[in-house]
């Protein structure tokens, strides 16, 4: 037995270890989530913050449910001003210092995605502001706009381009 061992050993053809199959969390992603955003929220040092994800966490166990809740617990932190604790707030300030160094930067860049931020958000900000496509939605922005002209919209104009845009380029997702 332990020739055979050896001489597969040398020709290569030792039988490969069955697969690591990631250790299963009973909890369910929402839970998980919950977890590792109060380590975010209440950790008070960057090495207590790394400490506890490698205690809990590992890069097996993460799954695209974890990252999204997570995304969405996080966000909603953000957004109600939930108090974090000086790591989480550090992190918060560097990634904002380094989104305006980057615009700051590099401006070309920064023009090209906003350029295509815009781009994917115009149809939904031009149906927001009443450019339809079937015309200016009644009540809106755009149906007050083009009551200004009192039935007459200039050629080339600015809303006639924005209510062009609105009958063409509508919301599609």
């Amino acid at each position: 037995m332990l020739l055979q061992y050896i001489l597969e050993c040398i020709s290569g053809t030792l039988a490969a270890d069955p697969p690591l199959t990631p250790p299963t969390d009973p909890r369910g992603p929402a839970s998980i989530a919950s977890d590792i955003l109060n380590i975010i929220l209440t950790a008070d040092t960057p090495y207590n913050l790394h400490k506890q994800f490698k205690e809990r966490m590992s890069t097996e166990s993460w799954s695209e449910a974890i990252a999204t809740a997570l995304l969405h617990g996080l966000e909603s932190a953000i957004k109600t001003g939930t108090q974090m604790a000086k790591a989480s707030s550090h992190a918060l300030a560097q990634a904002k210092d380094a989104a305006i160094g980057f615009a700051e930067n590099n401006p070309v860049y920064a023009t090209l995605i906003a350029l295509g931020i815009l781009a994917i958000l115009m149809p939904w900000a031009l149906e927001i502001l009443g450019f339809g496509e079937l015309g200016p939605i009644e009540g809106s922005f755009a149906a007050g706009w083009q009551s200004e002209y009192a039935g007459y919209i200039p050629k080339g104009s600015l809303f006639s381009y924005f209510q062009r845009l609105g009958m063409k380029w509508h919301w599609s997702v």
